[in-house]
């Protein structure tokens, strides 16, 4: 006697783990990509007809230069040479007037904050801060 079995043979492919190891190529190529040769964002900044700076009338001007000289009221001095610096820019006069600070834009932004700070250590606290276009 023969029995009838019902047994068919079922084929399936589990995806669950097919979507893991998808997800993990995905994080593995994300991580090493590179993402760019720069990462700085360039603004195209609007440009006003109508705005006008106030300019500052003030006897005391520091420039810093691409090559490190720093002129303060048109004297030279060194941007290595802090002991110096400090000394000029304490005696200039602070007489509740702004501070005109000019830098090349080759100037390094480390010798600006520099200047900056010991303007703040001197109590010039309103400091007008331009850029010399090369």
């Amino acid at each position: 006697m023969k029995f009838s079995t019902d047994n068919k043979s079922s084929f399936s492919i589990e995806i669950t783990p097919l979507i893991d190891i998808v997800f993990l190529l995905v994080i593995f190529f994300v991580v090493t990509s590179k993402v760019g040769d720069s990462q700085f964002l360039s603004l195209d900044l609007p440009k006003t007809e109508s705005f006008q700076y106030k300019t500052v009338q003030s006897v005391n001007e520091i420039i810093i230069i691409g090559d490190g000289s720093v002129f303060i009221n048109n004297k030279l001095f060194n941007i290595d040479d802090l002991n110096d610096l400090e000394q000029a820019i304490f005696e200039l006069e602070n007489n509740k007037n702004s501070l005109i600070l000019s830098a090349e834009s080759t100037a390094l932004h480390l010798w600006v904050i520099t200047v900056m700070d010991i303007l703040n250590k001197n109590g010039f606290n309103e400091v007008q801060i331009r850029t010399i276009e090369k």
